[in-house]
């Protein structure tokens, strides 16, 4: 008998059911993988497409959003070109964010490449890669026609110039712009993807050839053990049973493979499919849905909740809707999933449940919310910049106006003498300063108020929601006290202080921006009024800075226009009772306000910067006079010109060389030149003043400090300079016979003078009492409405003529009057 069940297994097995099984399976497995690997490679290369795509719509989408500030007037377009190349240039993604973009526009010229920073402004049209082929121009010319197109390329690896592979990059045109975005993939990379996903899939066929094989020997001692009846029916059993596997295989093998997570929800609520992908996203298995369908729920964290469950009831339907939601993963991190869902129905409608795919988003809302952080934030303090302050202004506006009895403050601040701590101690050490003063003004404020910087060492307060106005009154002392504790970095310590400018509300109907400003000229006037103070805005100052603004447009107009001339007021010789120079100062013929006070516009010139060439230009007309006088005049060449520098002229480096090519153009000895500096101007950056003083000192100038005594030099930088006048300011003059504290200051100055070897100057002689007391003083020289007031220089040449003809007796009797009726001491 087992003779006889040996035979029949042989009989029947390798013909029946063996071969079959064999030939059906090595066919399948050689189908199934040349249909699924090109899939496969095709799916691959689409998902880092799509990557790349949604990549570029959020770096397009913030672009987009600058360029509509700009366009509503909230930032500048250069501003918002130059912010958005620097969004660009920073973003990274990818494995070790490596990834980048660069821009070029529709030239095309480079506009940024982060690894190839030589490309820069560089025009690119003949660039070719090593096949030959002229990228940039195959760049602009794709993303003109196409919204999303790819090219193919040969392109240096990442940052590593000396290793060019194919690539495939993804450009997009920014029209407003005319910029042309690109960034891409390696095809080495997805290559490498798609080997490791082929070693899966063999070893999957491996797994199915086996399990076959097993089936199939089960299959064949079943047959061996049964009749031609049962064979034949077991046969058409297994062919069902094959037919039945390959199609759930095929249909499992596109779904199990996908990059999303795929969720089949029964109407009962039932999970009736979960592909693997979900653990890959949420760190459960699929097991774990199919036994406890809630469990989407559970991972969704609290504050999406009620949004998800809005979403099940309008994504039941054949129409589809997309939702952006939190979950928390089984190891306990926070990710972002992209959901679309539909209704799905079988035959003949009958519903089925609903249909969920699920994407990993957390990437891209890191990106947006990095970028959204930056393009709201300063980069140095972390404080909210001037585009999140102005909305944050606006919004309180438009409360005040909905809202009685509702209070804001605007509160505009700068840092007083900032630029001496960047100057003497570093930028680096400035940076410090600025991020402290972050820190300090947010511990100051409330967690409604907002903290601002504009650039700079410029900041800018909202306090919101205040019970009255004097609560910003309050907390602008407590800010200022704090901001004057010293600051302490590396062993070093400085104190600063701060002016402050402040809006209160109920502000006029306007622009936040109007309020900005208006806060910014209430703070100029705090610093005019002495510094570490506060000022309230009044309408009385933005009328001032519209007069301001006017004058100074007139200014400038009227340099080009010659409303300008030069005076000169005679410096007396105590000693010899004669003339020895003339100062020379600037005046403002206006033709529709006339004379304008050089108190009034030589501040604005200084402010503007128009002192500059306003100064220039009195250096040349002084000279030019001069050298009239000595070629016209006999006895003059001992005469001296006497000009007034400012400050910003003074820091110019080639202010020797501007000199000495003006007294060369009219002939003059450059002794004949004195040069009047402030001390201020001296001492504000003694070691680049020595320098220049010593280059004209050198050369043959002469040099006078002006009002001295109203700065704040010390005797031993004093001693190095090499200047040879000191002038006393008016100020010390005028008060001298009533103020005793004037007089011990004057004298103290003209004895300074005397032990350095110096001579003195007087400023604002008006009467003989004044000068009895500096000639007991033994001052050298002094100038004044005593003797001369300012003289056109047709005036001043007469009376040098006078001069030397004699005829000046009148100023030497006032002299000798002054000297008799004075007594000594006094």
């Amino acid at each position: 008998m087992p003779q006889d069940k040996n035979t029949h297994y042989l009989k029947y097995a390798p013909i029946k059911v063996l071969l079959p099984s064999v030939l059906m399976l090595l066919l399948f497995t050689g189908s199934i993988f040349l249909y699924l690997l090109p899939s496969v490679e095709t799916t691959l290369l689409d998902v880092e497409k799509e990557k790349v795509v949604e990549i570029t719509d959020t770096v397009i989408g913030t672009l987009t959003h600058l360029n509509d500030m700009a366009m509503r007037g909230e930032i500048s377009l250069e501003y918002a070109e130059r912010l958005g190349a620097g969004f660009v240039k920073a973003t990274r993604y990818g494995p070790n964010a490596k990834a980048y973009f660069w821009i070029t526009d529709l030239t095309p010229r480079m506009i940024m490449h982060p690894y190839r920073p030589e490309l820069n402004g560089r025009d690119l049209t003949d660039y070719r890669d090593r096949e030959g082929k002229r990228i940039f121009m195959e760049f602009v010319r794709v993303a003109r026609r196409t919204p999303d197109a790819f090219v193919n390329y040969y392109w240096q690896w990442q940052d590593q110039p000396d290793r060019i592979v194919r690539k495939l990059s993804h450009v997009r045109l920014f029209a407003p712009w005319g910029w042309v975005l690109g960034t891409g993939l390696y095809t080495d990379e997805v290559q490498t993807e798609i080997g490791v996903y082929r070693d899966h899939v063999a070893l999957i066929f491996l797994g199915i050839l086996l399990s076959s094989a097993l089936l199939s020997l089960y299959v064949i001692r079943q047959a061996g053990m049964t009749e031609r009846k049962k064979i034949q029916i077991q046969g058409q059993r297994e062919k069902l049973v094959r037919v039945l596997q390959e199609s759930e295989e095929r249909y499992r093998t596109i779904a199990d493979f996908g990059y999303d997570w795929e969720i089949w929800i029964g109407t009962d609520g039932a999970v009736h499919y979960c592909s693997p992908a979900c653990q890959r996203i949420t760190g459960h298995p699929p097991e774990r849905f199919f036994e406890s369908p809630g469990l989407i729920r559970e991972i969704i964290l609290k504050d999406d909740l009620d949004a998800w469950d809005a979403y099940l009831v309008e994504a039941n339907s054949d129409r589809g809707a997309p939702l952006d939601f939190r979950i928390l993963t089984a190891d306990g991190k926070t990710r972002w999933l992209g959901a679309v869902g539909r209704a799905v129905s079988g035959i003949g409608g009958k519903p089925l449940g609903m249909r969920l795919s699920f994407r990993d988003i957390t990437d891209r809302k890191a990106m947006e919310e990095q970028l959204r952080h930056q393009a709201l934030h300063d980069p140095l303090t972390n404080l909210a910049n001037r585009t999140l302050c102005l909305d944050r202004l606006g919004q309180a506006m438009r409360r005040a106006k909905r809202r009685e009895n509702y209070f804001f403050a605007v509160v505009f601040l700068d840092l007083d003498r900032f630029k001496i701590i960047n100057d003497s101690l570093g930028h680096r050490f400035g940076d410090m300063v600025l991020t402290e003063t972050g820190i300090r003004l947010t511990s100051e404020m409330r967690a409604l108020d907002t903290v601002s910087r504009f650039g700079g060492d410029e900041f800018v307060l909202l306090l919101d929601e205040l019970s009255s106005p004097g609560e910003a009154i309050r907390i602008i002392k407590r800010v200022r006290e704090r901001l004057s504790e010293p600051f302490r970095f590396n062993g070093n310590e400085v104190q600063t202080t701060a002016s402050f400018g402040i809006v209160l509300s109920p502000v006029t109907d306007g622009k936040a921006a109007d309020v900005l400003q208006h806060a910014n000229i209430a703070m100029h006037r705090a610093k005019e009024a002495g510094r570490n103070r506060f000022k309230v805005f009044t309408e009385r100052m933005l009328e001032t800075a519209v007069d301001q603004l006017t004058l100074e447009n007139d200014m400038r107009r009227g340099l080009a226009n010659d409303e300008f001339r030069v005076v000169y007021q005679p410096i007396m010789d105590l000693a010899g009772s004669d003339i020895v120079g003339f100062e020379a100062l600037a005046r403002w013929d206006h033709p529709d306000r006339g004379a304008i006070p050089p108190g009034e516009f030589i501040p604005m010139a200084e402010e503007s910067g128009l002192i500059i060439p306003l100064g220039e230009w009195v250096l040349q007309q002084a000279l030019r006079t001069l050298a009239g006088w000595r070629n016209e005049t006999e006895g003059v060449d001992d005469i001296f010109m006497s000009v007034n520098l400012s400050s910003k002229q003074f820091a110019r480096v080639e202010l020797d060389k501007i000199v000495v090519k003006t007294l060369d153009r009219y002939g003059l000895p450059p002794s004949c030149l004195k040069l009047e500096i402030t001390e201020s101007s001296i001492m504000g950056n003694p070691e680049s003043s020595l320098r220049i003083l010593n280059r004209l000192k050198k050369a043959g100038v002469h040099f006078s400090i002006d009002d001295f005594g109203t700065g704040y030099s010390s005797l031993a930088q004093l001693q190095q300079l090499p200047v040879d006048t000191l002038k006393v300011d008016r100020a010390f003059i005028t008060r001298m016979r009533t103020d005793p504290e004037n007089m011990e200051i004057v004298r103290a100055v003209i004895a300074l003078g005397h032990s350095l070897d110096l001579n003195v100057v007087a400023e604002g002689v008006e009467n003989p009492e004044q000068l009895c007391s500096l000639l007991n003083l033994s001052c050298n020289c002094v100038q004044g409405f005593y003797f001369h007031e300012p003289m056109s220089a047709a005036t001043a040449r007469e009376l040098l003529k006078q001069r030397t003809t004699g005829t000046a007796e009148q100023i030497r009797q006032k002299m000798d009057a002054a000297r008799r009726d004075c007594k000594p001491g006094e």
